[in-house]
């Protein structure tokens, strides 16, 4: 059991300080988000709008008060998606006050925790089949194949994320699970 949290701790260690690294140091997401030279005019029109904190997408179909199996708004998104096939629109995530909070860390952490926990798991329960170092890093890059191909490229595909955004995520995805699965993959060497 204590190599279990060793090997989790450690690994959660090395993906957070990764992702910190990446995002303040490195140049991997500098062009992630995009300037606007008109970011005040669009600013001052969001705040003015009264919108509550929160994602949205624009233009859309109202979706306030509609149910979980609603036709109606069914009928009316197939309606609107015909109407505006090829036409502009815009995603804003926005808030009222852009303050990081001493718990966002916190919880980043206990996030890394738990998925290598999960990794730990995986590679425990065969570590009777992964007898080489490469083996088992490789078990660890599958995984962070997976997160990418079932979250960041999906993104892509049905959100439109654009691929300047993506592709930061996706490099952190690799170098995260790469250096973590090289620490697991020495440290299980002997299990």
């Amino acid at each position: 059991m204590k190599k279990f949290f060793i090997a989790s701790i450690v690994g959660a260690l090395i993906v957070f300080v990764w992702s910190f690294l990446s995002w303040e140091f490195l140049p991997v997401h500098t062009h992630s988000f995009h300037y606007s030279p008109k970011q005040d005019t669009i600013m001052n029109a969001i705040t003015k709008s009264g919108i509550e904190p929160g994602a949205y997408m624009m233009p859309t179909v109202d979706n306030r008060g509609t149910g979980l199996f609603d036709s109606k708004y069914r009928d009316a998104m197939m309606e609107f998606q015909k109407a505006n096939a090829g036409k502009p629109f815009a995603m804003i995530i926005y808030d009222k006050g852009m303050v990081m909070s001493p718990m966002q860390p916190v919880i980043g952490i206990i996030i890394d925790l738990l998925a290598v926990m999960c990794v730990v798991i995986i590679l425990t329960l065969a570590k009777d089949r992964l007898k080489t170092f490469f083996m088992r890093w490789w078990i660890v890059m599958i995984v962070g194949f997976v997160v990418a191909l079932n979250s960041y490229m999906l993104e892509l595909i049905w959100m439109q994320f654009p691929w300047h955004f993506i592709k930061g995520e996706i490099i952190d995805t690799f170098m995260e699970w790469g250096l973590c699965g090289a620490w697991l993959a020495w440290y299980f060497r002997k299990v």
